[in-house]
């Protein structure tokens, strides 16, 4: 029991780091727990945030190894690939993650997992079609833009801002126009930090019963 202490305190103590501000010391604290689906997604959330795009997504292919149908470790690695600019390679992980949800299931909540985030259709659109814009797809592209503010719903209604300007963009382009320059460029979304704590497996399959309200 000793080492899962040890190693679940090394995962506090990089929680608290990344936290802190302090990402190098985070990395260094994930890679000193025993390498689990979770320590190994905070390693490619920490690594990527100091710009390590190809470590990170070495730490989401070893999550997906572990976890083939987790589908924000497939966003996650998308969103790499994107700051890499290896566009291609990450729309194939936006599609990915799409298969992940359905109409049923438009949006997956990350927090049983420990993770603050939830991962939704429109977020993915929006990836896929600033992907597709990079590589010159527009009318892809403008579609992906289309279906996105369909499914704007409470949750995700602060998106609008994002797709109404990179709507605007892809219309220019459309037009022969290049890409209004200036201005900062929509960053892919993905989540902004690391899992809060571990969850032990035996806890994770006796979910709380909602509260009577």
């Amino acid at each position: 029991a000793m080492a899962t202490e040890d190693s679940l305190s090394h995962w506090r103590n990089g929680v608290g780091a990344y936290n802190a501000g302090d990402v190098q010391r985070a990395i260094q604290e994930f890679k000193s727990a025993k390498p689990s689906k979770g320590v190994l997604f905070n390693l490619g959330v920490s690594t990527a945030k100091v710009g390590d795009n190809q470590n990170a997504i070495r730490h989401f292919d070893e999550v997906l190894q572990l976890d083939p149908s987790l589908g924000v470790a497939y966003l996650t690695r998308g969103a790499c690939k994107h700051h890499a600019r290896m566009f291609e390679q990450a729309l194939l992980d936006y599609d990915l993650a799409m298969r992940c949800l359905s109409s049923e299931a438009p949006a997956i909540d990350y927090s049983a997992e420990g993770l603050q985030f939830e991962m939704n259709q429109v977020d993915l659109l929006f990836n896929r079609a600033l992907a597709l814009k990079e590589l010159a797809r527009i009318p892809e592209a403008a579609s992906d833009i289309a279906a996105a503010r369909s499914l704007l719903d409470n949750r995700t209604m602060n998106r609008q801002p994002a797709l109404d300007k990179l709507a605007a963009q892809l219309a220019s382009m459309q037009n022969g126009g290049r890409a209004p320059s200036g201005g900062a460029h929509p960053q892919p979304s993905q989540p902004q930090a690391p899992p809060q704590q571990q969850q032990p497996q035996v806890q994770q399959q006796q979910q709380q019963p909602a509260q009577e309200q």
